[in-house]
């Protein structure tokens, strides 16, 4: 154990924030770092966004859920794959930018590889995080509140900011589900594994105060119904080629 590896097992996602913004400085401490991750062949397709506009903030949480935390924390991000400048290099060079299923997949990687080195950042220097899903319930809106031109895709957002709360760690699937030596496992031991772990995911609710519900149920609940499925529309629209 070192104190790298101790901050990445003290993450829990923070829901409520206290009332001071986050420092510039201190942001752009996160920012080089995210930058410092890996990124395919230097093409660095990403982008964060600072939203700070109080009105853009009060549209994106409310299309959000509404959730309250995107106005509350003490700084806010929309991560974007980027292809923009790439396109427009492309531009002056008179030559075609060929957008592809891989180019997308490139962008959507190098941002979360870029986020999540961001978020390790924040959280090392005593701030809360929590990734915004919600924000892919209105892509559309996202896209015409911050104005955002051909090849940016916005993929999530990012509260950050002093911590309003202490959670209990949300258990996560034991190792042997998730580190496997030279293939898969069977569907035997792979639901034998889950059915261990329903249990753990069960108590843990009920320690937090919610009613006990296994995990497997959760996911099926969640897996058996379509949603956004107007995603590949508005990615397809803003440029990206997903074929």
């Amino acid at each position: 154990m070192n104190d790298t590896i101790t901050t990445m097992h003290a993450h829990r996602s923070i829901r409520q924030y206290g009332p001071d913004p986050i420092p510039r400085e201190h942001i752009e401490i996160a920012v080089r770092a995210g930058q410092s991750a890996a990124t395919s062949s230097a093409v660095q397709a990403y982008t964060a966004i600072h939203v700070t506009d109080p009105d853009k903030l009060s549209e994106l949480a409310e299309l959000a859920g509404p959730q309250e935390k995107v106005e509350k924390c003490g700084a806010f991000f929309v991560v974007c794959a980027d292809t923009r400048r790439h396109r427009l290099m492309c531009e002056r060079a008179n030559l075609p930018y060929e957008s592809t299923l891989e180019r997308f997949l490139v962008g959507v990687i190098d941002a979360t590889l870029f986020a999540q080195n961001m978020t390790l950042a924040l959280e090392s220097m005593g701030y809360g995080t929590c990734y915004i899903g919600g924000l892919r319930n209105d892509l559309e809106r996202v896209d015409r509140i911050l104005d955002l031109p051909e090849g940016i895709y916005p993929l999530y957002g990012l509260c950050a900011g002093t911590k309003a709360q202490h959670p209990i760690a949300r258990p996560r699937l034991p190792i042997e589900s998730i580190l496997h030596t030279n293939g898969y496992p069977s569907d035997e031991d792979t639901m034998n594994a889950v059915g261990s772990y329903d249990e753990t995911y069960a108590q843990y609710l009920e320690d937090r105060g919610a009613p006990r519900a296994s995990w497997s149920e959760a996911m099926v609940s969640k897996l058996s119904r379509r949603s956004r499925e107007e995603l590949a529309d508005y990615f397809t629209r803003k440029g990206a080629s997903l074929t």
